[in-house]
């Protein structure tokens, strides 16, 4: 990955962490899921800034950007992003979200219309507000360990991620308040949030992209479908053989699909 400078930008709440590229293009934004922070889009970052002017944020509590104390809610998420987009970027973005990121992406565009020309959601959880599977994350980040240690304890619960995934894993939960982690946990993630009426609001193109069930899609079938049939401009993608990290699954075939359809968007507000 080239060496992309990382900023600061004072929103009203927080300080926010981000990388931006060369200005190659229209403004592309990039947010990552939970847990993560803006270098988790690493296998696709240098391939979208040929052509496009990229930014990729830390989220609230993520990575490099400040903590906010029980505000780690999905309507909290889109705050800064909001802020970002307006005074940052200044232009209607091409926004790209995965997980966490994807929900958030959802908000913004509900919210500020003005601010995003087009969007892809990638593997999006929607529809959760509760998860247990992040409750060893939270106990393992509540006990404050080194980024060594932090590995060790990740190694213990994950016998099938690669060295790489799991040291990268450690450094990304060192940098993420504890409280992220207890939002999903104990159902507070969820709360005040209406996935139908945020998906009814949008009026922009939106590219819904789902990741196989049976290798840990974050969006059921169903609910994917759902979904699409709310979006007044969207189109709905499944991959069969990818599990919800999609873009590091297959970082090629990832660009080349975002690539296309926001270039077919661009091409329609061309014309128009």
């Amino acid at each position: 990955m080239t060496n992309y400078p990382e900023k600061k930008f004072a929103a009203s709440t927080v300080q926010v962490n981000y990388a931006e590229g060369p200005d190659n293009g229209p403004p592309l934004v990039l947010i990552h899921g939970i847990g993560g922070r803006w270098v988790n889009w690493s296998s696709v970052i240098d391939q979208f800034a040929e052509s496009w002017h990229v930014y990729a944020l830390d989220l609230r509590g993520h990575g490099d950007t400040g903590d906010i104390s029980n505000s780690y809610r999905f309507i909290d998420y889109p705050i800064e992003v909001v802020e970002f987009l307006r005074n940052v970027v200044g232009e209607p973005a091409y926004v790209v979200g995965h997980s966490l990121g994807a929900v958030t992406a959802s908000g913004v565009c509900a919210v500020t219309p003005e601010l995003v020309a087009a969007a892809v959601l990638e593997d999006p959880p929607l529809y959760v507000d509760k998860t247990d599977q992040f409750n060893t994350n939270y106990e393992i980040r509540m006990k404050n360990l080194s980024v060594k240690d932090t590995a060790i304890e990740l190694r213990k619960a994950d016998k099938n991620s690669s060295d790489e995934q799991i040291a990268n894993r450690a450094i990304n939960m060192t940098k993420v308040d504890p409280e992220v982690w207890a939002f999903p946990a104990d159902g507070r993630l969820g709360e005040s949030w209406d996935p139908d009426a945020v998906l009814e609001a949008i009026e922009q193109p939106v590219l819904l992209m789902q990741a196989s069930p049976d290798m840990g899609a974050a969006i059921s079938d169903s609910e994917a479908t759902h979904a699409d049939d709310l979006l007044k401009q969207g189109r709905y993608v499944k991959w069969d053989d990818v599990g919800h990290g999609m873009h590091d699954a297959q970082p090629e075939r990832f660009v080349q699909l975002v690539n296309a359809f926001f270039k077919q968007v661009l091409r329609k507000q061309s014309k128009g």
